[in-house]
């Protein structure tokens, strides 16, 4: 009776570690932790320029609703291209975003990165927001996204290790 007992409180331990790590492994997936991206997903080409418009290319990375490549009008800004593309995710850092422009010049090519601060629109400088043909556009996520993930993994492994800690006392016994 005793021994039927101790399997069945290890066979419950046991799926219970199992269950648990795999929704913290869920949780960490959600995240952004395994796949760089919210949206981790095949390259979308979006065109939303008017028909008869003047358009350029211009690319969204990092943690908008939808990133990809984007065909604009060659008005558009910055905070409108990103209104294109949903909007930023709840863990989007929007006091970093970069702007990558790519110049050739007498058979050079060179790059410049922009940073600006989106919390700020009121200090922001509309010539530094208006954009050019294959300009690069990234952001990142919060640092609060890394902390996040870092006390997911903690979690799943001080699971881990609590429930061999039993194991190896049940079977002791």
């Amino acid at each position: 009776m005793m021994k039927r007992s101790g399997l069945a409180r290890f066979l419950g331990l046991a799926a219970f570690v199992i269950l648990a790590s795999s929704q913290l492994h869920a949780q960490a997936g959600n995240s952004g932790f395994s796949s760089g991206l919210p949206n981790a997903q095949a390259g979308s080409y979006y065109n939303v320029a008017k028909p008869g418009e003047m358009t350029m290319q211009v690319n969204v990375w990092g943690f908008v609703q939808h990133p990809g490549r984007y065909e604009v009008g060659n008005t558009i800004d910055l905070v409108q291209l990103l209104s294109f593309a949903g909007g930023p995710t709840q863990d989007a850092d929007m006091e970093d975003v970069r702007i990558t422009r790519i110049s050739r010049r007498d058979g050079l090519i060179s790059t410049r990165e922009i940073r600006i601060n989106l919390k700020r629109l009121d200090r922001l400088d509309e010539a530094k927001i208006l954009l050019q043909p294959g300009d690069t556009i990234f952001i990142d996520h919060t640092s609060w996204v890394t902390w996040r993930d870092v006390v997911s993994v903690v979690t799943t492994a001080a699971i881990v290790t609590a429930a061999v800690a039993q194991v190896l006392n049940f079977t002791s016994k």
